[in-house]
């Protein structure tokens, strides 16, 4: 797998939130990084990034990123 993790650099009173695009779990400080094939996801860890390129892709196909972040 080739993701990488960033820190979220949010302030201790933002109230944003950031959902994995894979599982939609909550990401509250840093994210899985990796290119899904359509751009950048969002991602909990390579767990994640595992069940996107194993199941997910193949079956739903690709998965743009999330306009919101």
């Amino acid at each position: 797998m080739s993701g990488r993790f960033v820190d979220l650099g949010l302030a201790w009173h933002d109230t944003s939130v950031t959902h994995c695009e894979v599982c939609g779990r909550l990401i509250p400080r840093r994210a899985f990084l990796f290119d899904g094939g359509a751009g950048e996801l969002r991602a909990c860890g390579p767990s994640c990034e595992e069940l996107y390129v194993r199941y997910l892709r193949p079956t739903y196909g690709v998965r743009r990123p999330d306009a919101h972040h």
